[in-house]
């Protein structure tokens, strides 16, 4: 399975007195939105300075750990995925809630290594505890500062003071306060609410504004934050989705950037944002020193057309910034389906169960004898079986061991917005109420998972042309293999449909042909990263080489179904499969067999 995934599997609350500025030279810097966080609370990362890998990456550590003596708790390269498809030196990544209560250390890390280039702390705090927000991380001399603040005491006299880094309430009076009503007399009790600075500060620097209990110098809560001078750096787009030149955009190709201010706030109003010269209407929202914009569309464009996005705004002082990007929209298939002959979604099959007429034959070994649908490791998963699609919103156990879980198992709905059914983009998970699995992963890793499912018979008498189309949630590993087989005489004989293997392992000719043989019949050592090997109804050993699984004589006519997928992709698999059959065609018994081997690699399932 991917082992940066299994790498990255895997201050109660600190006064924190320093400031943070976000460097405009070519310093690595990385910077938290907030200072503390309750456990179910997302997370914005913002990075800027780097060297502009597709993997420099932004990994989370419990306070204290070095990256790379155990697995991160969470991570995202800097395009915010966990493929690494887009190089950026400046942006942000969200990491979802989750995170247990304690000190945590941001990592800006090198290249998919663990060579450090920047890092910052933050903490998690229990969902009760108070917290103190400024409403921006960089201000200007004289401009308003909001401070917001939850979980309060309720008391009339508690209050919000703002001090110079470095100092600690009860020594130096504060440079400012409020009380939490807003006033200096502080006559209303308030657990949750927010106070403004209307005149803000005049001195640069660090600063914290520490939350305060009822006209005393306990420290209920406190974020930093900086007053920083204007100096004419103009604004910039530090992150935009398509990049310039991209020649392989979507079908329906969207628009983001992330806007970094300058010397002077971004004014909002002044975004103005142009696809192929014709103004449409992005979303724009401000989070501290920076505007995101993005704009959605379900439009489908033509494949290999050219396209451009062109957008413009300004900062309070005047000074304008234009930035285009152009690109040409990539292959895709749009699936045209007519009404079916036969149609099963499995919503009525119950979990645990086969449709009616269905059988399988599973070679498995469970670490957990136990048939438990939260345990990728039991019985429950031993074979082809239906499964709740919400299943995979959760966390599962591993190996059968209740202590180890895993979230990446959720790839399961990921969606591909590549997937173009009748005209219009299939933009949700392919994964939607109950489909039929087999799983290869978090199953016992000395052992292989071989797993055959048979369809019953369909009567296609009189019938032409004939297609099959499903919804498949296949993930690659390096050593799995997916195929799907019909029949037209009852399992005699089978013929080919696809077969889907890592594209390195999948042999060619010096012309760039598919030698099917070679690919085949190539062995390796079975077992975890080798190719399955299992001991059939009679005791034998089988596999250790693809040709085992696909039910089918081996020879050179195989090479048209061959197929490469990618290593570890979650998304890319995640695919509406359209396929004839031209042998079909006024068969009265036409049956499909669904195969898939690997050592503890990823999935297969359809609906």
């Amino acid at each position: 399975m991917n082992t940066r995934l299994i790498q990255k599997l895997a201050r109660s609350l600190a006064v924190l007195v320093a400031g943070f500025t976000l460097s405009a030279s070519a310093d690595p810097a990385v910077v938290t939105d907030h200072n503390a966080y309750h456990p179910f609370e997302p997370i914005t990362v913002f990075f800027s300075g780097g060297p502009g890998n597709k993997l420099d990456w932004l990994g989370t550590y419990p306070d204290g750990v070095t990256p790379g003596s155990v697995g991160s708790t969470v991570w995202r390269y800097v395009d915010n995925t966990q493929n690494g498809a887009t190089a950026f030196t400046d942006g942000s990544v969200v990491y979802p809630g989750g995170l247990d209560v304690g000190n945590w250390t941001t990592f800006f890390l090198l290249n998919d290594g663990y060579d450090i280039l920047a890092q910052t702390n933050f903490t998690v705090v229990d969902a009760t505890a108070p917290l103190a927000r400024s409403n921006k991380r960089i201000y200007l001399p004289g401009e308003a500062i909001t401070i917001t603040f939850t979980n309060g005491p309720g008391n009339k006299l508690d209050w919000i003071g703002l001090y110079k880094a470095g100092e600690t309430s009860g020594g130096p009076a504060s440079t400012d306060y409020l009380y939490v009503d807003g006033t200096k007399s502080g006559s209303t009790a308030l657990t949750n609410g927010s106070v403004t600075f209307s005149k803000g500060l005049a001195a640069t620097g660090g600063y914290v504004a520490f939350f305060l209990e009822n006209d005393g110098y306990n420290v209920l809560a406190s974020e930093a934050f900086t007053i920083k001078a204007a100096d004419g750096t103009p604004p910039k787009v530090t992150a935009v989705k398509p990049v310039d030149l991209e020649t392989n955009a979507l079908p329906a190709q969207g628009y983001s950037a992330t806007l970094q201010q300058g010397s002077a706030p971004i004014a909002p109003e002044s975004v103005v944002l142009k696809f192929d010269g014709a103004a449409i209407t992005p979303q724009t929202t401000v989070q501290g020193d920076k505007v995101l914009v993005s704009y959605s569309t379900d439009t489908v464009l033509p494949v290999a057309s050219s396209h451009h996005y062109t957008l413009t705004f300004a900062d309070t002082s005047g000074i304008k910034v234009t930035n285009e990007v152009q690109f040409i929209v990539g292959p895709y298939q749009d699936i045209r389906l007519p009404a079916p002959l036969y149609f099963e979604n499995f919503d009525g099959v119950a979990e645990g169960q086969l449709p009616t007429g269905w059988t399988q034959k599973g070679y498995s070994s469970p670490i957990n004898p136990d048939v438990d649908f939260t345990d990728l490791g039991s019985a429950a998963y031993q074979t082809w079986t239906a499964v709740n699609a919400d299943r995979f919103t959760n966390a599962f156990t591993t190996y059968g061991d209740p202590t180890s879980t895993t979230t990446d198992y959720q790839g399961v709905l990921s969606v591909n917005p590549r997937n173009v059914v009748n005209g219009k983009v299939f933009n949700e998970p392919l994964a939607k109420g109950r489909f039929l699995f087999g799983n290869s992963g978090y199953q016992n890793s000395a052992a292989s998972q071989v797993l055959y499912m048979f369809s019953p018979d369909y009567d296609l008498t009189g019938k032409s042309n004939v297609v099959v189309s499903f919804k498949s949630l296949w993930e690659q590993n390096q050593d799995s293999i997916a195929a799907l087989k019909y029949s037209v005489d009852q399992g005699t004989t089978w013929l080919p449909v696809f077969y889907l293997l890592d594209g390195p392992d999948i042999v060619r000719d010096d012309a760039g042909n598919v030698d099917a043989v070679t690919t085949f019949t190539n062995v390796t050592i079975g077992g975890f990263q080798g190719i399955a090997v299992y001991t059939d109804d009679s005791g034998n050993d089988v596999g250790g080489y693809y040709g085992a699984f696909i039910g089918a004589a081996v020879t050179a006519d195989l090479a048209p179904f061959i197929q490469a997928r990618i290593d570890d992709d979650p998304v890319g698999s995640k695919r509406i499969e359209l396929y004839p059959l031209p042998q079909a065609a006024n068969q009265g018994k036409v049956s499909f067999r669904f195969a898939t081997a690997g050592s503890d690699s990823w999935y297969w399932g359809g609906g």
